[in-house]
C-alpha cells in the first residue's frame, strides 16, 4: 500500500473508459476501477514513483508497476485510453515529458509533451467522451480552451462573471470547480472579492454555491444558472468530478 500521499493524483477507470477525478484527492465510484499515483509524504518529500489501483467491486487494492521517475504535485488526465501523469511543469522549456500509464498490458511510458500549460495556469483537465480535452486557463483572465484534432489549443470562451444582488458591477471569481458532464461544461461554486464601492481599498470575500452550465459545441459560449450546492458546498471547490449512474432494472 502507498503511504499516504500529498498532491498525488487520483483518477477513476469508467469502462470501457478512463474518466478524470481531479488532482487531489476525490473519488467516486460506481462501475469504476480507481488509481492512485505519485504524490509526497513526509518521508519522501521528492515525491514517489509508486502507483495503486483500487476496485470497489471487490474492495481492494492492488499495485501497479512503477512510474519510470518520482512525481508529486502532478495532474492526472484521462486520454484515449490511457493515464496521463503530467507534471506541475508541463509545457515549460526542459519538461516536455510526460508519464503515460496503459491499462491493456499494465506498463508505463513517456511520450512527449503535448500539453502547453503549467499546473500553475489552469484549474483543471475535463475529457468529453473519450478525446475531447477541455481546461480553464487562468492567466490574467478565466479562459475555457479545447484541444482540436490537429493538437492545437484554441480558445471556446470565458468563465461568467459574477453578478452580486448588493453589488454594482460584475465580478471575476477565483478557486472554482469545473466539471463535464455529458455534453456540458459546470462551473461551480469558487469565491469572489467584493470590494466596498466607497473606494477604500476594504473587501469582503464571499462565498459561492453557483453553478452554471454551458454546452461548449454552441459559441458563443450561452452559460446559464443551475440548481445552486447546498450551503455547506458554498466556497472554494479543490477538484471535481462527475458520475452518471445507471437504473437496475
Amino acid at each position: 500500500m502507498i503511504p499516504t500521499p500529498i498532491d498525488g493524483i487520483l483518477c477513476q477507470r469508467y469502462r470501457p473508459e478512463l474518466i478524470l477525478i481531479g488532482s487531489t484527492m476525490d473519488f467516486h465510484a460506481l462501475l469504476s476501477v480507481v488509481y492512485v499515483a505519485g504524490g509526497r509524504t513526509s518521508s519522501c518529500t521528492r515525491g514517489l514513483a509508486l502507483a495503486e489501483v483500487y476496485d470497489p467491486m471487490t474492495n481492494k487494492w492492488e499495485d501497479l508497476p512503477p512510474m519510470q521517475s518520482p512525481q508529486m504535485d502532478c495532474l492526472g488526465l484521462s486520454y484515449k485510453g490511457r493515464l496521463y501523469i503530467l507534471i506541475d511543469q508541463a509545457g515549460l522549456p526542459g519538461q516536455n515529458t510526460s508519464e503515460v500509464f496503459d491499462p491493456s498490458d499494465g506498463t508505463w511510458c513517456k511520450v512527449d509533451d503535448i500539453w502547453p500549460f503549467s499546473r500553475a495556469m489552469h484549474l483543471a483537465f475535463q475529457v468529453m467522451g473519450d478525446d475531447q480535452v477541455y481546461t480553464v486557463v487562468d492567466w490574467g483572465e478565466s479562459s475555457i480552451k479545447t484541444r482540436d484534432t490537429g493538437g492545437e489549443w484554441r480558445d471556446v470562451g470565458s468563465v461568467p462573471s459574477v453578478v452580486l444582488p448588493d453589488h454594482s458591477r460584475p465580478l471575476e471569481a477565483f478557486g472554482y470547480g469545473f466539471a463535464a458532464l455529458r455534453q456540458e461544461l459546470y462551473i461551480l461554486g469558487g469565491r469572489v472579492l467584493k470590494w466596498e464601492e466607497s473606494g477604500a481599498g476594504r473587501f469582503d470575500i464571499v462565498n459561492l454555491g453557483l453553478v452554471k452550465v454551458c454546452d461548449p459545441s454552441i459559441t458563443p459560449l450561452k452559460w446559464r444558472e443551475t440548481r445552486a450546492m447546498c450551503r455547506s458546498g458554498c466556497g472554494s471547490i479543490l477538484g471535481c468530478a462527475s458520475m452518471e449512474e445507471e437504473s437496475c432494472q
